[in-house]
């Protein structure tokens, strides 16, 4: 069944938030206050477990940035169905997982859900360090702490250890705050460098997830490697270079 009751309403309110931040501005803090602490308590509830908060929070963090780099009102519209389709996919993801740990089509949702979660939290940290003069370091912070906490939520699903869940979460999250560091440097906007730095996080968690489902071979690794360079190499060559002045 992909239709749950619950997951839909908590969806459809994040859906009514996002909307309601769009048409109100002047009470957009106590929209978002109230976004992060339903969502806290939503994925709590449905998951059972604290880190299924962890997609349901970075989603409205994420999501709320993006509506304010996104100006056109139809892309907004299109951009807060999308968010909320993610949104319910991560908590039926985790609703699933509550009632089977091996659910295999769970495993899914959560993968994809946490996915979409890193591209909106690494392509709206990056525009609003563009757009708003935010230090550097702060970007770097906000790469550093999504990816832990975003990897251990799904690490932890796929390996029994905690410990070592967190080890791979915290090395892929180091990785990648030096690669925001780098990217910072490229004169691309914040679409590009949001889906270069996914598809290094993609090849990353890639390689510890078939690490730790034991099916990671030099066959699958080159795979990998390959995917990055051409697939990165087709997004730099048709993508806009804004001029560093």
């Amino acid at each position: 069944m992909f239709l749950k009751l619950q997951p839909l309403l908590y969806s459809l309110l994040f859906l009514a938030g996002l909307e309601l931040i769009v048409f109100f501005h002047e009470h957009v803090p106590l929209i978002i206050l109230f976004l992060l602490l339903m969502a806290m308590f939503q994925g709590w509830k449905i998951g059972r477990k604290w880190k299924f908060s962890v997609l349901p929070i970075s989603f409205v963090l994420s999501s709320v940035a993006l509506l304010y780099l996104v100006t056109i009102r139809y892309e907004q519209q299109s951009f807060i169905i999308l968010a909320s389709g993610m949104y319910y996919l991560s908590l039926l993801g985790a609703y699933r997982l509550s009632l089977y740990e091996n659910d295999q089509t769970a495993r899914g949702m959560n993968m994809a859900a946490t996915v979409s979660t890193i591209f909106f939290v690494y392509a709206s940290a990056y525009g609003l360090y563009l757009n708003f003069l935010v230090p550097l370091y702060y970007l770097i912070l906000a790469y550093l702490f999504a990816t832990l906490f975003v990897s251990y939520q799904y690490f932890s699903i796929i390996h029994p250890h905690k410990k070592t869940a967190w080890i791979y979460s915290l090395l892929i999250a180091l990785i990648m705050s030096e690669i925001v560091w780098t990217i910072s440097f490229w004169p691309f906007g914040y679409l590009t460098s949001g889906v270069v730095a996914l598809i290094l996080y993609f090849v990353l968690w890639d390689v510890i997830q078939s690490y730790f489902l034991r099916i990671l071979s030099k066959k699958r690794f080159v795979a990998n490697l390959i995917f990055f360079s051409v697939l990165t190499s087709l997004v730099l060559i048709s993508s806009k270079w804004i001029p560093v002045i």
